[in-house]
């Protein structure tokens, strides 16, 4: 008679929206994909074939390390390049590779799990030695094993394998990583670690892929590959084996959210303006150029925010100048008048990727990323993506966006290597724009309480509250344990957006908010009486945006954000906010926050 297990409920935050009812395929996660291979029994006749598999896996595993170490040896300081030459010797432990070929030849047990099993016991008993070093050498045997595990489950590093649509658990996905998941066999994921405002929860949104993160640890020892799992992205609720009651009763909700998002659906061609008369515009933030489509699809107007970071992503190399201008102009093409607003690279924190891994810092969020990065350190690099975007700029309506601006100087630096390329390129004789429009992107406390002098400079202000409030409230929005105090609607955080918006009215240059606030229809009524010019968010979260701005009366909304700002705690704000979405828009505040 099988095991009943018993349902368990867990409580993580509501990253990305939607219902994921479906079973876990457990990842872990190394430098790339650890994934535990299932427990099966081969024939005898399967042994030898086995085997020869096991050691050519290791063999190709080897051999991308050796190409890996070649590249960088002409990139890197000898001590970096000698990292590799460890995770070799791993490759060439004769006690593994002996006790992985004894468990396959007596236990009858496939090339991968024998393998995954002896790294496991390995790991294990690295973990518990005093000697510190040693301990942290488990990091290369977990990265060998990811690149061994592939060539065995024959796929690449990095994919997830498995037969039907799945759930993923994880303890972390880096943002490379999630872009990776291929959204027909994912229905959904869990990490343990992040926040809803992380660069993976992005994604996630992006990807209208239900997510939950920063999940207890506990949960994750309690879940096993193949469990049942019920995934609520909405409230964040997580259930672990549900009865056939709490399954019933979540399918029904997955029906009635189908028939709610259909309503939605036909109101995409209707603006979003309020009741009296306020239009405000709906954007779309995006990674990838096959995302455009996905805007109009959800009724959105013009590309809000281009991370052209991602282009730089899971690349052999860094993008030429002709890569970035043809899918500028594809995308311009797509988009038609309708503005498209591409941010400069934000390449730093937890979005370094190996292109640029020479400059990995110790505190990357304070440190080189963002405008600061280009200007200083790889001028080269923003020069060919200027360069690509001037040339681009002649087929449609587009501008380009400056990430992690403290100062005016660096507006002005930019704008003068702008100058320059445009001369550069009329003596090449390369049609170019005569005039591409800079805007600055407030999200640092600097950049907010220098909006009056940055607006003389900038055509437009994109706010961007994830790192608004992460450096308001020195507050790690990628820490799990620090969500607590991860408040958007604080009062020092709430100043700093008004003085942004009243600065940007006062100088006539348009403002908008990109952050993950802007597609949080908790907070669309506060932003709206705040006086934003546009709303920009994942593709997805148009819909239930729009139909808040259309339930609301401007003046209402005015009054309410006038009593936000008197407000001395997160939590009134908050409760200004979502009573004033109960009393408009009282569908939309049931799915995503209900009472």
């Amino acid at each position: 008679m099988p095991e009943i297990k018993q349902e368990l409920i867990c409580q993580g935050i509501a990253a990305s929206s939607g219902y994921a009812i479906g079973r876990i395929c457990f990842v872990r996660h190394g430098e790339s994909f650890y994934i535990e291979p299932s427990d099966r029994t081969i024939d005898e006749s399967q042994v030898e074939v086995e085997i020869k598999h096991f050691y050519a896996s290791l063999d190709a595993a080897r051999n991308e390390i050796l190409t890996l170490q070649e590249t960088l040896r002409s990139k890197a300081d000898a001590s970096d390049v000698g990292i590799f030459d460890a995770q070799l010797l791993i490759t060439d432990d004769q006690l593994l590779t002996r006790e992985v070929e004894q468990m396959i030849s007596t236990m009858h047990k496939p090339a991968d799990y024998a393998f995954f099993k002896v790294v496991e016991k390995f790991v294990a008993a690295i973990s518990v030695m005093p000697d510190s070093y040693i301990k942290e050498r488990t990091a290369d045997i977990r990265d060998v094993a990811a690149r061994v595990l592939a060539h065995l489950q024959h796929r690449r590093a990095g994919d997830v394998q498995y037969d039907d649509q799945r759930i993923i658990l994880a303890h972390d996905l880096t943002p490379s990583d999630t872009a990776a998941l291929d959204r027909h066999r994912v229905l959904g994921f869990v990490v343990e670690t992040g926040s809803a405002s992380s660069h993976t929860a992005i994604l996630a949104r992006s990807m209208q892929l239900p997510a939950v993160l920063g999940i207890p640890a506990d949960f994750m020892e309690k879940a096993r590959d193949n469990d049942m799992l019920i995934l609520d992205g909405y409230t964040g609720k997580l259930i672990l084996h549900p009865t056939p009651e709490t399954e019933a009763e979540y399918r029904r909700k997955m029906e009635e959210t189908l028939v709610f998002f259909h309503k939605l659906d036909s109101e995409k061609r209707l603006s979003a303006e309020t009741r009296d008369g306020f239009v405000l515009q709906l954007s779309g933030n995006i990674e990838k150029l096959e995302d455009v489509d996905t805007i109009h699809e959800f009724g959105g107007i013009g590309v809000g925010l281009f991370r052209s970071e991602y282009m730089f992503l899971n690349a052999s190399g860094l993008p030429s100048e002709e890569e970035q201008f043809n899918t500028y102009v594809d995308m311009l093409c797509k988009m038609g008048r309708e503005p498209v607003v591409v941010r400069t690279l934000d390449i730093g924190g937890d979005k370094l990727d190996q292109a640029l891994q020479r400059y990995a810092e110790p505190n990357p969020f304070l440190g080189l990323r963002g405008i600061r990065f280009c200007l200083r350190e790889r001028r080269d690099v923003l020069r060919t993506q200027l360069r690509a975007l001037l040339r681009a700029g002649r087929f449609g309506n587009l501008k380009v966006m400056l990430p992690m601006v403290t100062c005016v100087e660096e507006v002005l630096e930019v704008r003068r290597l702008i100058a320059e390329l445009q001369d550069e390129l009329y003596d090449q004789r390369i049609e170019h724009a005569l005039h591409l429009p800079v805007g600055a992107m407030i999200e640092t406390p600097a950049a907010a309480l220098l909006a009056g002098p940055l607006a003389k400079v900038v055509d437009f202000f994109s706010i961007g509250t994830n790192d608004l409030v992460q450096y308001t409230l020195a507050v790690d929005r990628t820490n799990e344990r620090l969500n607590y105090l991860y408040y958007p609607t604080h009062p020092a955080v709430l100043t700093l957006i008004a003085n942004c918006i009243n600065a940007a009215r006062r100088h006539n240059i348009w403002v908008s908010v990109c952050g993950q606030i802007a597609g949080d229809p908790r907070f669309t009524p506060l932003l709206v009486g705040l006086g934003v010019h546009e709303l920009s968010m994942p593709p997805s979260s148009l819909g239930p945006v729009r139909r808040v701005v259309r339930k609301l009366q401007m003046a209402d909304a005015e009054l309410a954000a006038m009593q936000v700002l008197e407000c001395e705690t997160p939590e009134k704000a908050l409760e200004i906010s979502m009573n004033m979405l109960r009393s408009a828009a009282p569908e939309i505040a049931e799915l995503i926050a209900p009472e």
